[in-house]
């Protein structure tokens, strides 16, 4: 899993507060610190409260489906983004290789066109006789 896997944040649902109703203040920061270790680590340390167990038992099941449909995003986007990476080279190497063609083509010509410097080059003339600069 890299850095970029790794979750920084999670949602706290309204629901949750009937939970949080039944605690004292004690309780409920007590909850609230269980939650955000268990959504760093994926694991639960020992709950020594019955009533903060059994609060987290009820959000437990809403995280895990969460980190869940979490896990199952990343894959479709690292897919998805290997398959545009997929396309965008295999498009560069097509287009490298017709330009490939074509310099090949090019290089044949540019071998038989002029093999000795000639000033009076016809085609030299007339591109430098419709230039109105020269």
């Amino acid at each position: 899993m890299s850095e970029k896997d790794i979750k920084k944040s999670f949602v706290m649902y309204l629901d949750y507060e009937e939970q949080f109703k039944l605690l004292n203040d004690e309780q409920a920061g007590k909850l609230i610190k269980i939650i955000i270790e268990y959504e760093k680590t994926n694991e639960v340390k020992e709950i020594d409260d019955g009533m903060v167990k059994m609060a987290f038992s009820f959000i437990r099941a809403q995280l895990d489906r969460d980190r869940e449909r979490w896990q199952d995003e990343i894959i479709k986007r690292r897919a998805a983004g290997k398959k545009g990476m997929e396309s965008r080279w295999k498009n560069k190497i097509k287009n490298e290789e017709i330009n490939s063609d074509n310099n090949d083509v090019d290089n044949n010509k540019n071998n038989t066109a002029i093999k000795t410097n000639n000033k009076n080059n016809s085609v030299k003339n007339v591109i430098t006789r419709n230039n109105k600069n020269n």
